[in-house]
């Protein structure tokens, strides 16, 4: 599938009427000035790989939760331009660390500027490295949060290795988790089927509280038992 074409599958980032998303995304609370910055950037240099962005909504959401976690040590796992690297700061405590995985170059190239803008972005390290490859070599239960928005076709290992990972009482969040509805269609293309084997792998998971949220592209969360 050609990079227009799983764009275009992967479109409809709301299951709501645009009227109703519309609304919710406007009652979230506001981007920081640095986040804004970051998406306008981004819908002007990336336009082609826009829908990788997690948003206003998702944003808040990663804000709200890492800040109700208390969690110091978190971790991005796909960095793009670095909006949720960004967002996990902004919510997280004064002496977390967060820690951004891209294998592009270009995500630290591209993050780095916005980072040194914010008051938070000292909290994140970026890292270019290949995730398969990464995760792997840490060790057990090194992080307390967790956000994944990688490659779709390893969302499966990646929650194997991810789980590894996660502290018990941490949380782990997923997002493109409907990747644009196409979870339930007839003929699914490869990355739904990815995704659609993830949640159910999350949802069965004996140690884990899971709920699958419609919102924008879908996004899992999952809380390790403590």
């Amino acid at each position: 599938m050609t990079q227009s074409a799983n764009n275009a599958a992967k479109a409809a980032k709301t299951f709501l009427t645009p009227e109703i998303a519309d609304y919710c995304e406007l009652h979230c609370s506001p981007e920081s000035e640095t986040l804004a910055a970051l998406t306008a950037f981004t819908m002007e240099n990336r336009s082609d790989f826009a829908v990788n962005l997690s948003g206003r909504s998702v944003g808040q959401l990663l804000r709200l939760l890492v800040g109700l976690s208390g969690a110091k040590r978190i971790l991005d796992v796909g960095t793009f331009t670095g909006y949720s690297a960004l967002s996990l700061a902004e919510g997280a405590i004064a002496d977390a660390r967060v820690i951004s995985i891209d294998a592009n170059p270009m995500s630290k190239e591209l993050a780095q500027p916005f980072l040194a803008q914010s008051p938070h972005g000292h909290k994140v390290e970026l890292v270019t490295a290949f995730v398969q490859d990464w995760l792997p070599l840490q060790p057990d239960a090194s992080f307390d949060f967790i956000f994944l928005d990688a490659d779709k076709h390893r969302y499966p290992q990646y929650l194997t290795e991810c789980w590894r990972l996660l502290s018990a009482g941490g949380v782990l969040i997923a997002d493109n988790i409907l990747w644009g509805g196409h979870v339930v269609s007839e003929h699914p293309p490869t990355r739904a089927i990815a995704v659609d084997a993830f949640n159910k792998a999350a949802s069965s998971l004996p140690d884990a509280t899971a709920v699958c949220l419609p919102l924008r592209d879908g996004v899992m969360l999952l809380r390790k038992s403590a």
